[in-house]
């Protein structure tokens, strides 16, 4: 009685059966890998877009307009170099301020040396005057666009002075574009401002 072995065919057989399957399960593991990496990716650029949203219509629902203060103007739109930007006095001071109360915070969408975008945040007490070289802090990177509109009654405004306008907007339309892994992600909120602040 002789032992039988395998085969040629019978090797090149289990051979390509072999190579098929870890083929496949390298290609599986890879989409897996991939598609854990786009929404990890994604998340990062949702929760950024979720917390600067917050943290915007925090202030803006605090916001406070006065009148007889200069330094409580409320001003949204583009600056002379075009940049985006958002100013107001609200009370909804945070510890950068360095104290409490009303305090005047600006936001404005600046683009770097390199061709990126960045969001800058400053934020001082109301009754003290910025110095006009004061630093303003970088509060995000991958901003893509920053797009304000203003409402009162029914008409929408791209720009808005409350020195101009007499007051505050009833609603402010935030659109923010973070990046994300496969592309741009827009974020669109609608701020209603408490009425019980404009008339302060």
């Amino acid at each position: 009685m002789t032992d039988k072995g395998f085969t040629l065919i019978e090797m090149l057989i289990a051979v390509t059966v072999s190579a098929l399957l870890l083929t496949t399960t390298y290609g599986i593991v890879s989409s897996v890998s991939r598609t854990r990496d786009r929404l990890s990716s994604d998340g990062e650029s949702f929760h950024l877009a979720r917390v600067i949203n917050e943290r915007m219509a925090r202030e803006l629902r605090g916001a406070y307009y006065s009148a007889t203060s200069a330094n409580s103007l409320f001003a949204g739109g583009q600056d002379e170099n075009g940049a985006t930007f958002l100013q107001l006095a609200t009370t909804a001071a945070t510890p950068a301020s360095g104290g409490s109360g009303i305090v005047v915070v600006r936001y404005r969408l600046a683009e770097e040396t390199d061709g990126e975008k960045v969001l800058l945040r400053d934020e001082y007490p109301l009754n003290n005057q910025p110095a006009s070289e004061r630093p303003e802090k970088r509060l995000a990177a991958g901003i893509e666009n920053l797009q304000l509109r203003f409402r009162r009654g029914t008409d929408w405004q791209p720009e808005w002075r409350s020195s101009e306008q007499a007051g505050l907007p009833d609603l402010v339309e935030l659109t923010l574009t973070v990046k994300g892994a496969d592309g741009l992600l827009p974020f669109l909120t609608a701020i209603e401002l408490a009425p019980l602040q404009k008339s302060l």
